[in-house]
């Protein structure tokens, strides 16, 4: 008989368990200090012989953190949640069908394109914030915890739903967030009570189901308007929610749940997001060193008045700062599993099935055998490297599937938010603020004040003209050229995506390839199941989702497996991953896995495996791999090429240092168009539509008409058949249409469009008889190159 070690646990009293041992005001907390003396694991029994077994150890937490062996519990604080979120995605069972279906509908909503339409949303917003600083009297104080809760609930709302809490106009919360607080403080406190306890407690109990029926009025209204104005081509959370469909079963949401999905949401999104903030500017407040830094930062990327969603993404420090003020203070302090079966874990714990296991955060985030003595340190450059983040040692997103969907949205909201805050404000820690932490169901500082003056403009535009004193050049061109011989080897691109980043670069090159004259087809990964071929050259984009294939290229990772060694001779491949650093445990695995079996069962790799990462700078990264990858299929196939009027992309070096990339249209271009339709760069537009393929522009918003043909559409792509077509159907002029209509014959079109790169603004510069509206001249260009984002 096997003999296991005994999990330590603290002294009981009676029927009560080891509840008293619990602060029923910092439960996570008192746990903690539990942690600190019982070690990385320790078990606690409740009332009627519950039980639940405490990690903080990075070793056996990442026994446990496998979706196989362990899944999301819902018993403890979040049992109690349900009452008013439902079967949302935060506490719905993974094996209820809703988490399922909302889980396929929602993801799009985070994607890479969704988050660049968000990013002005989220400027408004925090231009309301940086306003109301902007006017404060002299020597006023700041509510930190409350101002960044009036942010972030705002700011959810709006990118959200469309709905505007305007909470910085108001003294007073919106009642939807004191009834939203209530409720979770109350959620918290039922979980450390007995249930006796809870049932006496009437008047409690009647304010609890009142603030629910609170919440739910507010959001059944904003179901209601929505459904009663019929679609007007809005593409938020709300509009994915009401119209979009499972792809697998086809099923749409019910109104129910759509209920608990918005005030999921609506919780999710401003109640971490809030905390994470205020104790980052705590944080930045008491270690002045790290403070400057991110001064010198801010004072080098934001350049311009509002920031752009390019310039917050190049804020690599201020992200190394959330990260840190994460790993000190998950502002999500726990998350619970349960065993699916008996196992051991450590080698001498065993653990039975259905047993539940909490993770104690800020325990984990402060393990001295991953992260070293200097735990207590607030230090942001332990995230410089990625690849260094010690593996499960760092979780304040979760876990595996039920990991958050919204993280990317979170963080850029926050580092957009401290970057505008830096930029306009220094902060003055004027009350020699203590830090005292709350709990309700996340953490938050207690009274934390403190406050701003507004910085001398002089200084921030030295440092900024002394930063882009530097010249800008070229760095290199994307192939700018055609192709002579490659017709008879064609090109198959594969990609797997679950949120679209991966499948827009493979329609990138894909549609760049077919305009070299390469013969290229497009297909997901699991379409290729068994039919990879010899003939010509295969290349695969795809993405890891917390290490495992996306959706749609599952199948195809299963049959590579099972595949023997030679079975695959003749297929020549390359392999590009997209990945986010922020899971720095999975980054790239996917990737990594099919490019190592694609070579165990007989492929032949033309180029090495190329990767970028969504969380940095994915645009640089691609292009670097697409300029090495077509240099080596040139050599590889033995194709010659020859050169064209080069469109060009450009790099801004600062300090000689740091590069970024910015694959936009020049000015020059643009005023071209803007010429050619007679229109003012200055207007303000607002582009709506019903068609989900227009996606990646700026929908339902107002924006500068020269940014929107700078940034968001391709005005150097070589003109496509489909586009020809079009410009002659607009051509009045017989003689000018049947030139146009002559561009569209096979070897005409590949000699006088593609050798030469004639864009479609050439040619409605040439043919001015062309009467085609500029709001279709929109709609045939393609989008700007990928942005980063989540993948």
């Amino acid at each position: 008989m096997e003999i296991y070690t005994p999990i330590p646990q603290p002294k009981t009293f009676g029927p009560l368990g080891n509840l008293p041992l619990i602060d029923k005001e910092s439960p996570t907390l008192s746990l903690c200090k539990l942690a600190e003396e019982y070690g990385p694991i320790f078990r606690m029994e409740f009332h009627g012989g519950f039980s639940t077994i405490f990690l903080s150890g990075h070793e056996l937490v990442a026994e446990v953190c496998n979706d196989s062996k362990f899944d999301k519990s819902l018993l403890g604080g979040l049992s109690k949640v349900r009452a008013f979120s439902g079967d949302g995605l935060f506490t719905s069972k993974t094996s209820e069908p809703n988490w399922q279906k909302a889980h396929n509908i929602l993801v799009p909503s985070f994607s890479q394109q969704a988050m660049k339409g968000y990013h002005s949303m989220m400027v408004d917003i925090a231009q309301q914030l940086v306003q109301k600083w902007e006017r404060l009297n002299h020597n006023e104080s700041i509510d930190v915890p409350d101002d960044m809760t009036r942010l972030t609930l705002d700011t959810i709302g709006l990118c959200g739903f469309g709905y505007r809490f305007n909470s910085f106009y108001r003294e007073n919360h919106n009642p939807f967030i004191i009834s939203m607080v209530n409720s979770l403080d109350e959620a918290m406190h039922q979980s450390t009570r007995l249930p006796v306890q809870n049932k006496l407690l009437y008047k409690r109990k009647k304010q609890f189901e009142k603030d629910i029926q609170s919440m739910f009025s507010l959001v059944d209204q904003l179901i209601a308007e929505r459904k009663e104005q019929g679609d007007q081509g809005e593409t938020d959370m709300l509009a994915r929610m009401l119209s979009a469909k499972d792809p697998h079963t086809g099923e749409k949401l019910d109104d129910e749940n759509i209920r608990f999905q918005i005030i999921t949401f609506l919780i999710a999104g401003h109640e971490t997001t809030s905390g994470l903030l205020s104790f980052a500017l705590y944080l930045l407040l008491k270690n002045p060193e790290v403070l400057k830094k991110a001064y010198e930062e801010v004072d080098q990327i934001f350049t311009d008045t509002v920031p752009t969603y390019k310039q917050v993404t190049r804020l690599k420090y201020i992200r190394m700062i959330l990260n840190e003020s994460l790993r000190l203070y998950p502002t999500a302090p726990q998350f619970t599993l349960y065993a699916k079966e008996d196992m051991v874990i450590g080698g001498k714990y065993q653990i039975n099935k259905k047993q539940n296991v909490a993770i104690l955060l800020p325990q984990l985030h402060r393990d001295k055998t991953a992260w070293g003595e200097d735990v207590e340190e607030f230090r942001p450059e332990r995230f410089k490297d990625p690849s260094k983040i010690p593996h499960d040692a760092f979780k304040p997103f979760g876990n595996g599937q039920r990991a958050c969907i919204g993280m990317q949205f979170a963080l850029h909201e926050a580092a957009l938010l401290l970057g505008m805050i830096l930029q306009k404000f220094n902060l003055v820690d004027h009350s020699n603020y203590h830090l005292k932490i709350k709990q309700t169901m996340t953490l938050k500082p207690d009274q934390f004040t403190m406050q701003v003056k507004l910085r001398d403009k002089r200084d921030n535009d030295v440092a900024v003209n002394k930063n882009h004193s530097s010249h800008i050049k070229k760095i290199y061109n994307s192939p700018n050229s055609s192709i002579i011989g490659i017709n008879n080897q064609p090109l198959l691109v594969l990609y797997g995506s679950n949120m679209g980043t991966a499948k827009a670069i493979a329609y990138e090159i894909s549609e760049m390839a077919s305009s070299y004259g390469i013969r290229s087809e497009l297909s997901a990964l699991d379409d290729a199941v068994n039919k990879l071929p010899t003939e010509g050259a295969v290349l695969i984009i795809t993405s890891s989702y917390n290490g495992k294939p996306p959706k749609n290229a599952r199948k195809f990772v299963q049959w590579l497996e099972t595949l023997e060694q030679g079975e695959l001779n003749g297929v020549q491949y390359a392999v590009f991953g997209c990945g986010d650093t922020n899971w720095a445990n999975t980054y790239q695995e996917v990737s990594r896995f099919i490019d190592e079996q694609l070579v165990q069962k007989g492929a032949s790799r033309f180029s090495p495996r190329g990767e970028a990462d969504v969380s940095g700078d994915i645009e640089e990264q691609l292009q670097v791999w697409k300029q090495t990858m077509w240099s080596h299929a040139m050599e590889f196939f033995g194709l010659t090429q020859f050169e064209v009027n080069q469109n060009t992309l450009s790099i801004q070096y600062i300090n000689n240092e740091s590069q970024g990339i910015f694959p936009s249209n020049s000015m020059e271009t643009v005023n071209r168009v803007l010429y050619r339709y007679r229109l003012n760069g200055n207007d303000q537009v607002i582009l709506t539509t019903n068609n989900e393929t227009f996606s990646y522009l700026p929908l339902n918003q107002t924006l500068i008409l020269s940014e929107l043909l700078m940034d968001y559409v391709d005005l150097h792509h070589s003109a496509t058949r489909e586009q020809i077509k079009e410009l002659a159907e607009y051509t009045d002029c017989p003689p000018h249409k049947r030139e146009l209509e002559y561009l569209l014959q096979n070897g005409v079109y590949e000699e006088q469009i593609v050798r030469k790169q004639v864009t479609m603004l050439d040619l409605l510069e040439k043919y001015q008889a062309c009467e085609m509206p500029f709001e279709r001249f929109m709609e045939l260009l393609p989008p700007q190159k990928v942005m980063a984002g989540i993948v």
